[in-house]
Order: structure tokens, then C-alpha cells, then sequence
């Protein structure tokens, strides 16, 4: 028969392996968010250069 001391090892070993599981998968949750975010940045700001360029490249009436 197993003495407490090795169950109590064994169950602090999985509480740690589930810990790290769970930092690691909301991690990769949280960095998935970010590449998302900074994908939509970089299509909005590709946007907000094109309006500039185009208000830009018009012709000024003349005076």
C-alpha cells in the first residue's frame, strides 16, 4: 500500500502540469488576441493612408 506522502507528491505534480497547461493555452489565447488586434491596426491604418494620399493627389481648383 502507498503511504500519503507519495499521493501527496503525485497530486501536487498534476496541480502544477495542469497550472502550466492552463497558463500556456490562455497564453497562446492572449497572443492569438493580439495578432488579431494588430492585424486590424495595420488594415485601418492602410485605409486611413490611402483616403490621405488620395485627398492629397486631387487637383487644386484654380483661384
Amino acid at each position: 500500500m502507498r503511504t500519503p506522502g507519495p499521493l501527496v507528491l503525485d497530486a501536487l505534480v498534476w496541480l502544477v502540469f495542469a497550472a502550466l497547461f492552463v497558463g500556456a493555452a490562455l497564453l497562446v489565447k492572449v497572443a492569438a488576441a493580439l495578432l488579431g488586434v494588430l492585424v486590424v491596426l495595420a488594415l485601418l491604418l492602410g485605409l486611413v493612408l490611402r483616403a490621405l494620399r488620395k485627398r492629397r493627389a486631387r487637383p487644386r481648383p484654380p483661384r
